[in-house]
């Protein structure tokens, strides 16, 4: 071994000490996935761009997302939400009316506006969790209901939520079509 060369790799194959052994990402590098499509799951996405890929993603039902997909919309909706009812508040103890009014029909505006992409985005979840959409209707049990919604949304990913891709996905065929290339990319 001459100067200046690296060593040999140790035996059983694993790599040099400060180097990740599980071929995992490691902390602070880039998300993973696919910014280019949309119908992929987008691990570790941002606040801007989940809200970006949301509104993108307007009405589809199909497909996956992540979860940092889901809550950072759900936090911006929120956000918004806040925004308008902090005024509505002001202006019902102030006693304005007329403010009241405009600022309840923001609010109404904003929730009617919102329902479909937040209904689409949350079965998006739920297939990212291997959950059929339907599971959605869980949440209007009274009571209990909320809180299962909750369960299911953190719920971490999980590969076999592949099979609610868009043919030619990750997944292979999607919509309960066999995979093109017969069998499962996860091994399985």
């Amino acid at each position: 071994m001459s100067y200046g060369t690296p060593p040999p790799p140790p035996p059983g194959g694993q790599p040099p000490y400060g180097e990740n052994p599980y071929g995992q990402q490691s902390f602070g590098a880039p998300p993973s996935g696919d910014p280019g499509t949309l119908d992929l799951p987008y691990y570790g996405i941002g606040f801007v761009p989940a809200v970006q890929r949301a509104f993108q993603k307007y009405a589809r039902f199909d497909g996956r997302a992540s979860r940092s997909e889901y809550w950072w919309f759900s936090l911006a909706l929120g956000l918004v939400a806040l925004v308008l009812y902090i005024p509505l508040v002001a202006a019902s103890a102030a006693g304005s009316d007329g403010l009241v009014i405009v600022f309840a029909l923001l609010l109404f505006a904003l929730f009617a506006a919102m329902i479909v992409p937040s209904i689409a985005i949350a079965v998006r979840r739920l297939h990212d969790a291997n959950f059929s959409g339907w599971m959605y209707l869980l949440g209007f049990i009274p009571g209990c209901g909320g809180i299962i919604q909750i369960v299911l949304m953190c719920l971490p990913s999980k590969p076999e939520g592949a099979r609610f891709d868009r043919a030619g996905g990750a997944g292979g065929g999607g919509y309960g079509q066999p995979n093109p290339y017969g069998q499962s990319p996860y091994g399985q």
